[in-house]
């Protein structure tokens, strides 16, 4: 309740200030038309990347989110409602683990962000990812549908946030420990992938790789 009376009030007001143009959408419809469940990977660079998914794609996504956003009683009510799942970063939070293993065992849509924390470009570098969305897929044979953002969210600027087609697990090798880096490697070649097709990220990326070298 607490999300649509949020989503509601803030949609048209949040659409104004972070306008973002939806490219792909049509793999959430043919998902949701199979009524098949998916885990949601995408890049992260700033504090309302999941609150504008939430509110572009008018769905309601659990996420993990740093515990220290849950330091007041208000807040941790508040972040809770809206779909966050409090992580430890400093340590293998095995609490929040069992919180998204059992909450998509009830089918409900979770946002991982692979890199577990903000970075300053859209692409991800395989060495920043982690295997954390591969191994809540690979266990539990949910699709994965891939998510970028083409740039920063910034206030009145136009941004694009590309879906690509569901990646699907092979559950029978759901014990093959090298299958865990290898899914995890073709999630983030795919979501790569989406900037990469793209002229205006393609050039982005170059240079941002140009600076990387110099540095």
């Amino acid at each position: 309740m607490v999300f649509f009376i949020a989503f509601i009030i803030l949609y048209i007001p949040l659409s104004i200030i972070f306008p973002i143009k939806i490219v792909g959408k049509k793999y959430i419809k043919e998902l949701k038309k199979k009524k098949e469940n998916y885990i949601v990977a995408c890049n992260h660079m700033s504090n309302n990347d999941g609150v504008m998914l939430d509110i572009k794609l008018a769905t309601k996504h659990r996420f993990l989110a740093k515990k220290e956003l849950f330091n007041t009683k208000f807040k941790s009510w508040l972040m809770k409602k809206l779909g966050a799942v409090p992580v430890d970063r400093t340590t293998a939070d095995t609490r929040a683990v069992k919180e998204i293993f059992t909450l998509i065992s009830k089918k409900k849509r979770i946002c991982i962000f692979p890199q577990g924390t903000r970075t300053k470009k859209p692409v991800i570098e395989g060495e920043t990812a982690k295997e954390g969305v591969a191994m809540f897929a690979i266990r539990t044979g949910t699709p994965v549908l891939p998510m970028m953002y083409d740039r920063k969210l910034k206030a009145f600027h136009k941004t694009k946030l590309y879906i690509g087609k569901p990646i699907y697990p092979d559950i029978t090798r759901k014990k093959d420990k090298e299958y865990l880096q290898e899914f995890s490697n073709l999630l983030i070649d795919n979501m790569n992938g989406l900037l990469l097709n793209n002229d205006t990220a393609k050039l982005s990326h170059t240079k941002n790789l140009a600076i990387g070298d110099k540095q």
